[in-house]
C-alpha cells in the first residue's frame, strides 16, 4: 500500500515517467546535446552581458538545470541565463562597487529565487495574469534594443558604460575615433553569419532536399561551428597581439562549491545593506523571470497537447535561482531559444534537462581553456544576432490600433526601457496597465436598452434600433459592482431618473456581473429607497443563481420594490405597459 501511494506521489510530481521508456531516453540525450552545443556560447555571452566573468555563466547553467528537473512541470524548458534577465542583472549591479558584484549578482538569484519560493507555496501563480502580454511584449523589444547598444562596445573595441540607452550612447562617442578595425570585422561578420544562419539556412537545406526537421537542427549547430572558426583565427592569427582584440581569456576550470553569498564585510549591517539595495530589483527580475518562463511553457505545452502548473513553474523558478545564487552564479529563468531547440530536437522530458547540466559540468572541467582566444566581438555578434528575433514592433502597433490605452501602455514600457532602465521599463508597464484596468472598471459601461423588433434579443438603445418604452427602463451593467464604482452606479441611475420622468420601472440587467460586494450592495440598498422616494419600482434580471444566494443574506432582499427575474423577456413580459387602445378606435371593425 505504502508503495502505491509512493508511486503515485512520483507520478504526480513527473506524470512523465509513467510512459518513459529507453527510446524517450535517447531522444533526450541528443536533444541535450544540440541544447549544450547552443548553451556553451550563450552562457558566456550572457555573463558577459551581465558585467560579470565568463565562468559564472557556465556556473548558472548547471545546478539550476537539475533543481528545475526536480521541481517544474514543464518537459522542455531549458533553465540558464538570457539575455534580458542579464541586462536586468547588470543594471541591478551597477550600483555596487567592482569588487563586491560577483557577490552582489549571487545574491540578487538568491533573493528573487528565495522570493519566487514562497510566492508559489502560496499559489501566487496567478500573479501571471497581471501582466499583460502587450507589456511584455514591449518590455522584451526595448530590452532586446537596448542589449543591442550594450554590445557596440565589444564591437567597436572601445570602452563604454551606462545603463540606459542614452547614457550608453553618449559613453560611446568618445570612443568612436578609437575604434578598433580587427574587432569590427570580426563582430560584423560573425553578425551577418549567426543572423543569416538563423534565418535562412534550415530553408536552404529543406529546398535542396533535406527533410525539415534535420535541417532545423543542422542550423541549429552552425553558430557553434562559427564559434570555433573565430577561435581558431584569433589564435593563428593573434589577433590580441597585433590588433588588440579583446579576447574572453583565462576561464577558470572546476565546478563551483555550493556555498552561501559571502560578503568581505561579513557584518549584519553589510547584508541588510545589501538586501536594502537588491529587494526591489530582485522582485522585478522574479516578477519578468516567472512571467517569460511561463508564456515560454504555455506555448510549447499548447504544441504538445500537455499542460504546465503556474504554482509549480513558480517553485521550480524560485529553486533554481536560489541554487544558483548558492553556486557562485547569478539569475536564471527559462530560456525561449533554447527551450524551443530543446522542444524541435526531440526532449521527451526534464531528463534533458539534467543531461545538459551534466554536460555543462563537463565542460567546466575540461573544455574552458579552449575558449580562452574567443573574441568578445563574436560573442557580443551572437547576442545582437539572436536580439533580432526578440523584436515585436509589429505586435506593439497592432496593440495600439485595436486599444489606445494599450497601445500607450506598451510604448511607455517601451521607451521607459530605454530612458530609464530595465527595472523601471517593466514597473511603467505593470503599474500603466493596473491603472488602465482600475480606471475602467471604475467607470464600467451602462447602457440603456431596448428589444429589437420581432425577436427577444436586447441592445444598446444608442447604437439600435429598439423598442423602448417611457414608463419601464433597462440598465444594462457590463462589469462586476464592488466599492470602487458603486458610486459611479448612483449617479448614471440617478442622470435616468432625470432624464425619464414618466418612468415607473427600472430593471438593472445583470448578465455580466460576477462579484457584487458589500459596499455595492449597500449602495444598491440606497438607490432601492431614492428609486421607492421617486415612485420608481427597482427590479433585477438576469442575475446569476450565487449572487442571488449571496444578496438573499443581504437586507436589500427584505427592502427591495421590485421583483428578480430569470430573464430580461420575463421581465418584459410581466413590465410592458398596455398599449394605448384609444389611439386604434377609430379603426376597429365591430363587424
Amino acid at each position: 500500500m505504502g508503495s502505491n501511494q509512493n508511486q503515485s506521489k512520483l507520478l504526480r510530481q513527473w506524470p512523465w515517467l509513467n510512459d518513459y521508456k529507453a527510446a524517450a531516453f535517447t531522444d533526450d540525450f541528443v536533444a541535450a546535446i544540440i541544447v549544450t552545443v547552443l548553451l556553451v556560447p550563450q552562457c558566456l555571452a550572457y555573463a558577459m552581458l551581465a558585467d560579470l566573468p565568463p565562468v559564472v555563466g557556465v556556473y548558472a547553467s548547471i545546478f539550476p538545470l537539475i533543481a528545475y528537473a526536480l521541481f517544474g512541470s514543464s518537459r522542455y524548458i531549458s533553465v540558464g541565463p538570457t539575455a534580458v534577465i542579464s541586462l536586468m542583472t547588470a543594471a541591478a549591479i551597477a550600483t555596487i562597487p567592482a569588487e563586491s558584484r560577483l557577490v552582489g549578482a549571487a545574491f540578487l538569484a538568491l533573493m528573487s529565487g528565495v522570493m519566487l519560493l514562497v510566492f508559489g507555496v502560496l499559489k501566487g501563480g496567478f500573479i501571471m495574469n497581471f501582466v499583460s502580454r502587450s507589456v511584455v511584449g514591449a518590455y522584451i523589444t526595448g530590452a532586446a534594443l537596448l542589449i543591442m547598444i550594450s554590445q557596440l562596445k565589444h564591437i567597436f573595441g572601445i570602452d563604454s558604460t551606462g545603463t540606459t540607452a542614452f547614457a550608453m550612447i553618449k559613453s560611446l562617442l568618445p570612443g568612436l575615433p578609437n575604434i578598433n578595425n580587427a574587432a569590427l570585422i570580426i563582430g560584423s561578420v560573425c553578425i551577418v553569419l549567426f543572423w543569416s544562419t538563423r534565418n535562412f539556412l534550415a530553408y536552404g537545406l529543406v529546398k535542396s532536399g533535406m527533410k525539415s526537421r534535420r535541417a532545423k537542427l543542422t542550423a541549429r549547430m552552425v553558430p557553434i561551428l562559427i564559434i570555433a572558426a573565430s577561435i581558431l583565427i584569433s589564435y593563428y592569427g593573434k589577433l590580441p597581439e597585433k590588433y588588440g582584440v579583446n579576447i574572453v581569456g583565462e576561464i577558470p576550470t572546476g565546478l563551483p562549491k555550493i556555498s552561501f553569498p559571502t560578503l568581505a564585510d561579513g557584518s549584519w549591517g553589510a547584508y541588510w545593506q545589501m538586501i536594502q539595495l537588491m529587494w526591489l530589483p530582485a522582485l522585478v527580475l522574479a516578477i519578468v523571470a516567472f512571467v517569460d518562463s511561463m508564456s515560454t511553457a504555455q506555448t510549447l505545452a499548447s504544441r504538445s497537447r500537455s499542460r504546465v502548473d503556474a504554482d509549480k513553474e513558480m517553485i521550480a523558478m524560485g529553486a533554481s535561482n536560489i541554487i544558483a545564487g548558492l553556486s557562485a552564479g547569478y539569475p536564471v529563468n527559462g530560456s525561449m531559444s533554447r527551450s524551443v531547440v530543446n522542444y524541435s530536437a526531440g526532449a521527451r522530458s526534464p531528463i534533458s534537462g539534467i543531461m545538459v547540466a551534466i554536460l555543462m559540468a563537463i565542460s567546466a572541467l575540461f573544455l574552458t581553456p579552449v575558449l580562452k582566444y574567443l573574441p568578445l566581438a563574436t560573442l557580443a555578434s551572437l547576442i545582437i544576432a539572436a536580439c533580432f528575433s526578440l523584436f515585436d514592433f509589429k505586435g506593439i502597433w497592432q496593440t495600439f490600433k485595436y486599444s489606445r490605452g494599450d497601445g500607450l501602455t506598451a510604448m511607455a514600457t517601451f521607451f521607459g526601457v530605454l530612458i530609464f532602465g530595465v527595472q523601471w521599463g517593466v514597473l511603467i508597464g505593470v503599474i500603466m496597465a493596473m491603472t488602465l484596468h482600475i480606471r475602467t472598471t471604475l467607470r464600467p459601461n451602462m447602457a440603456l436598452v431596448g428589444r429589437i423588433p420581432g425577436t427577444d434579443h436586447y441592445r444598446d438603445a444608442s447604437r439600435f434600433n429598439v423598442e423602448t418604452f417611457d414608463e419601464v427602463k433597462t440598465l444594462r451593467i457590463d462589469e462586476s459592482l464592488y466599492y470602487a464604482n458603486a458610486r459611479y452606479l448612483e449617479d448614471k441611475i440617478a442622470r435616468v431618473v432625470q432624464n425619464n420622468p414618466k418612468m415607473t420601472d427600472l430593471i438593472l440587467m445583470c448578465p455580466a456581473v460576477n462579484r457584487i460586494d458589500a459596499s455595492a450592495i449597500s449602495s444598491l440598498i440606497t438607490i432601492n429607497q431614492r428609486l421607492k422616494n421617486a415612485e420608481v419600482t427597482l427590479h433585477f434580471s438576469e442575475l446569476h443563481t450565487y449572487l442571488k444566494e449571496q444578496l438573499s443574506k443581504s437586507e436589500l432582499m427584505t427592502t427591495l420594490s421590485g421583483q428578480i427575474f430569470f430573464s430580461q423577456k420575463e421581465a418584459m413580459e410581466t413590465l410592458e405597459p398596455e398599449p394605448d387602445w384609444a389611439q386604434f378606435s377609430d379603426h376597429i371593425d365591430i363587424h
